[in-house]
């Protein structure tokens, strides 16, 4: 259950819901980076499940308590957690804002279990990441049939092998909805090893 009602606050922010294929629902979003963050936490093997503005946390600034919302919370399949706050980076120089943060993260180390971080689109928007997973993310909205080649072990094959062989449509496709696995921090291309879902590690984390 979501800490508080999201898209509903005015202002000039972007506003939306993205389809997560991960948790079977629709994931609000206040803005384009948290958007962008949404598309690490659903290709991240190593994100188990995650959510949206998951709590309330209340806080001490040495003289006033004060209330905090997390932008999401990704639970690892390590079982950790991790409480996630967006922020652009050119916030992050206001020295209001960067010591509320240092307040709440101090908070965290004392008082909660939650690992608390902060990300800002210099990390929501590395290349070749950002703009592999913002073309593969539309292709996770319909299943396709697994190929034949899925139901054998690959133990890595090279990207232009398997693009030589089932055509890029049908391997971004595969790649999309996960059956085929491989570092997405890379450029889908030459060399670049694939492996079949259950090959691959289930703890790898872009953010």
């Amino acid at each position: 259950m979501l800490s508080r009602r999201v898209i509903t606050r005015s202002g000039r922010h972007f506003r939306g819901r993205y389809p997560s294929r991960k948790l079977g629902r629709m994931v609000a979003f206040e803005s384009l980076i948290e958007r962008d963050v949404i598309l690490l936490l659903e290709f991240s093997r190593g994100v188990q499940s995650y959510q949206e503005q998951p709590a309330r946390i209340v806080y001490s600034d040495g003289q006033t308590v004060r209330e905090y919302f997390p932008d999401f919370e990704a639970r690892l399949v390590s079982g950790q957690q991790v409480h996630i706050e967006v922020k652009p980076s050119a916030r992050l120089v206001s020295p209001k804002v960067a010591r509320k943060l240092q307040q709440i993260a101090a908070h965290y180390a004392q008082h909660r279990d939650e690992h608390f971080r902060v990300v800002t689109e210099l990390e929501a928007r590395k290349e070749p990441l950002h703009t592999n997973l913002t073309m593969l993310s539309p292709l996770r909205a319909k299943p396709a049939a697994a190929l034949q080649l899925l139901s054998q072990h690959l133990h890595g094959i090279p990207w232009h092998t398997l693009e030589a062989s089932i055509g890029r449509d049908v391997l971004l496709k595969q790649v999309a909805l996960g059956n085929l696995v491989c570092d997405l921090a890379s450029p889908l291309q030459g060399d670049l090893m694939v492996f079949t879902a259950e090959e691959a590690a289930h703890d790898s984390l872009y953010l």
